[in-house]
C-alpha cells in the first residue's frame, strides 16, 4: 500500500527519480542491516542512563568493531547509529583514518573538533546551558589538577580549542610557573602525575632526555586523562573510530590503554550510564596476527568486546532495495534483483552504483503512461560489466569532463583538500578553473564538501580515481603539486601546513631514478628538516612522523654530504636520533650516532 501512495503520487519522470534517492545523500535508509543494527542499538539500551541498568552506579563499558570490505557498508551503518546518539544527547568523539594522514594528527583534530563544539557565540551561535557549563567547567578543573603545568601547556598546543573552551588553564600555567620561579625551584621538564592505569595515580618523569619513549608516555597519559575526564561529563560517551586499517600501532595504544585504564575503575565519578567504543575495518586488509586485532584483543575482559562481520547484501535485500527505490512489489522486481546481484555480487556500493548507470543509460525509464519504472531484463543481461567496483567506478570516472577528472585526479593525490591549498594550485596552469571544477564534482556525487575542505564522497572513488593516472605518470605529478606548493613561498619553512603538504608530495616520488636534481634535493632535505621540527613540536608532539620526515631528509642529502652538506646532515642527524629517543623506537639509533 505505501509503495502504491509513492508510485502514483508521482506525475513526471523527474519526480518519480528524485523519490529514489539514488542521485542524493538524503536516503538514510539501510537495507539488509536489521540485524547489526539490532545488536548495536542493545548496547545503546544498556549503556544509556535512562535503559534498563541504568540505576547501576557502575559506569559500563562497550566495545563493537564492524568488519566488512570496502564499500560493504560498515560507514552507513555507523552514521546511521551516531544520528541516533545525537538526538539523544551522548558526548561524541568521531575520529576517521585516511591513508595520507598521520593517525595521530587524525586523533588529536577529533579531540579538538570534540572541545571545539561547546566554545559558545560560535556562528551558530551555540550557548551553553547551566548544567552543561558545569560539566565542562568541571572537566576543565579536573583536567589542569590532574597534570603539571608543562602538560596543561602542551595540552593547550595540541588543542586550540581546549586553550579557547578554558582560558583560565594558560592562566594556571603562567600562574604555576611565576610561583616556581619565585621559589627557585622552576623545572624545565617536569611530571606528568595521575596516570590512571589500574586505577592508581602514577608519577612518570616523562620529559627527561634521559628516559627512552618520554615523549610517548606524556601523550599517553595526556590522553588517557582526557579520556576520563570526558566520561564524566554527565553524559554518556560514545568514541567512534573508523578505518581503523590506516591507523598506527601508537594511536590503538592510545585508544586502547585509555579504555582499559579507565574502565579499571570501579566507578567513575559524576558518570552516568557508560561509554561505547565504536570501531570500524577492512577486515580483507588487517592480518589475523596483526597489531589491530591484537590490541582489539587486549581490551577483554576489561570491556564487552563485540565483533561483527558486515558482509555483501544477500539476494533478497537486493530484491528489497530495488522494490522500495522503484516504488513496486517485490514480484515486478526479482528478475531483476537476480541481474543486478549476479552482476555486482551483492557490495552495497556496486548496487547501488549499477542502479545509477543503468538508469543514467534509460535501460530503466519512467514511463508516465503506466506510471511506474519500466526496464527490459535480457538489455540489462547483456550489459557488459567490470571485474570489481573499483574498475567499475573507474569507467564511470572517465565519462566526465576532461577539467573535471583532472581536478579529481590533483584532489586524489592528496585524499582531501583544503581551499586555500586549491587557490595556491589555481596560481599554475596545469589545474585550471579547479575550483569550479570540483564543485561540479560536488553535483556528481563524485566529492563532498564541508566549509573549506574538499573530500571524496567515499575511498573506494578516491582509489578509482587515483588509478586513471598512468602508473609513470603518478610520480611526476606527485613532484608538480609539491614542487608548485614549495614555489608558492619563499619562506615555507615557517608555513607548517605548506610545508607539510609539499613535503608529503616529494616524498612520495623521492626515490624515482632521476625525478629530481640536486637542487630540488637539497630543498627538500631542507624542507623536510622544517617539517620534522614542526610535527615535534608541542602543537603536533608526533615524534614518529618527526622521525619519518627526518629519515626522508637523510635519504635526500648528496653521497658526500659530510663534506658539502655538513651543518644539514649533522641537524637531521641530531634530530633523527632525539625524536627516536622520544618516541622508544631506538633500533635504528646507533646508524645514526
Amino acid at each position: 500500500l505505501l509503495q502504491n501512495v509513492f508510485l502514483y503520487d508521482s506525475v513526471c519522470p523527474r519526480q518519480a527519480l528524485d523519490k529514489t534517492c539514488l542521485f542524493s545523500h538524503v536516503d538514510g535508509k539501510l537495507y539488509g542491516r536489521e540485524n547489526e543494527l539490532g545488536i548495536l542499538m542493545n548496547m545503546v539500551e544498556h549503556i544509556s542512563p535512562h535503559g534498563p541498568t541504568s540505576q547501576r552506579k557502575e559506569f559500563s563499558y562497550e566495545a563493537a568493531f564492524l568488519g566488512g570490505h570496502s564499500g560493504s557498508g560498515k560507514s552507513s551503518i555507523i552514521k546511521r547509529v551516531v544520528s541516533h546518539w545525537k538526538v539523544n544527547g551522548w558526548s561524541m568523539v568521531f575520529c576517521k583514518f585516511d591513508r595520507q594522514t598521520s593517525p595521530l594528527s587524525t586523533l588529536l583534530l577529533a579531540f579538538d573538533a570534540f572541545f571545539g563544539q561547546f566554545i559558545p557565540n560560535q556562528v551558530d551561535g551555540i550557548n551553553l546551558g547551566r548544567n552543561l557549563q558545569h560539566a565542562v567547567d568541571r572537566i576543565s578543573s579536573s583536567i589542569v589538577n590532574s597534570i603539571d603545568s608543562d602538560s596543561v601547556h602542551q595540552l593547550c598546543e595540541l588543542l586550540p580549542s581546549f586553550r579557547r573552551l578554558f582560558p583560565s588553564a594558560m592562566h594556571y600555567v603562567k600562574h604555576n610557573s611565576i610561583c616556581s620561579i619565585q621559589n627557585g625551584s622552576f623545572a624545565q621538564h617536569s611530571n606528568i602525575g595521575a596516570s590512571c592505569m589500574n586505577g592508581t595515580s602514577q608519577t612518570v618523569n616523562t620529559s627527561s632526555p634521559g628516559n627512552v619513549g618520554s615523549g610517548r608516555h606524556r601523550l599517553l597519559n595526556l590522553f588517557q586523562i582526557l579520556f576520563k575526564e570526558i566520561c564524566c561529563t554527565g553524559h554518556p560517551v560514545l568514541i567512534c573510530v573508523e578505518d581503523l586499517q590506516w591507523a598506527d600501532e601508537f594511536t590503538m595504544d592510545i585508544i586502547v590503554q585509555s579504555v582499559r585504564s579507565n574502565s579499571a575503575m570501579s566507578e567513575v565519578e559524576y558518570a552516568r550510564g557508560g561509554m561505547l567504543l565504536l570501531g570500524s575495518f577492512r577486515d580483507n586488509e588487517v592480518p589475523e596476527d596483526g597489531f589491530l586485532i591484537g590490541k582489539i584483543k587486549l581490551l577483554e575482559p576489561s570491556v564487552n568486546v563485540t565483533m561483527l562481520s558486515i558482509s555483501e547484501l544477500p539476494l533478497q535485500d537486493v530484491d528489497y532495495l530495488l522494490s522500495f527505490k522503484f516504488c513496486v512489489p517485490k514480484r515486478y522486481t526479482r528478475d531483476l534483483a537476480h541481474l543486478v546481484y549476479q552482476k555486482t555480487r551483492g557490495n552495497p556500493i556496486f548496487v547501488i552504483e549499477f542502479i545509477r548507470s543503468i538508469i543514467q543509460r534509460n535501460l530503466v525509464t519512467f514511463s508516465v503512461k503506466s506510471r511506474r519504472w519500466t526496464w527490459d531484463d535480457t538489455t540489462i543481461d547483456l550489459q557488459m560489466i567490470s571485474e570489481g567496483v573499483v574498475e567499475f567506478l573507474t569507467k564511470k570516472l572517465k565519462q566526465l569532463p576532461s577539467d573535471v577528472i583532472e581536478a579529481l585526479k590533483v584532489i586524489s593525490c592528496f585524499g582531501q583538500v583544503n581551499v586555500s591549498t586549491i587557490h595556491l594550485l589555481g596560481f599554475v596552469d596545469f589545474v585550471p578553473n579547479m575550483l569550479e571544477s570540483l564543485e561540479s564534482a560536488v553535483k556528481e556525487g563524485i566529492v563532498e564538501r564541508s566549509g573549506p575542505i574538499f573530500a571524496f564522497c567515499h575511498d573506494m572513488l578516491q582509489e578509482s580515481t587515483y588509478s586513471i593516472i598512468p602508473p609513470n605518470e603518478r610520480k611526476p605529478l606527485h613532484k608538480m603539486i609539491g614542487m608548485n606548493l614549495a614555489l608558492q613561498d619563499p619562506e615555507i619553512s615557517q608555513n607548517a601546513e605548506l610545508c607539510t603538504l609539499a613535503v608529503n608530495q616529494i616524498n612520495i616520488c623521492k626515490d624515482a631514478d632521476g625525478i629530481l636534481d640536486y637542487s630540488e634535493r637539497a630543498l627538500f632535505a631542507r624542507l623536510n628538516l622544517a617539517a620534522g621540527k614542526h610535527s615535534m613540536s608541542t602543537k603536533k608532539a608526533n615524534y614518529q612522523q618527526a622521525r619519518g620526515y627526518f629519515e626522508a631528509g637523510i635519504s635526500l642529502l648528496h653521497a658526500d654530504h659530510w663534506t658539502k652538506q655538513y651543518a644539514l646532515s649533522l641537524e637531521l642527524y641530531e634530530r633523527s636520533i632525539v625524536v627516536g629517543f622520544m618516541d622508544g623506537n631506538v633500533e635504528t639509533v646507533p646508524s645514526r650516532v
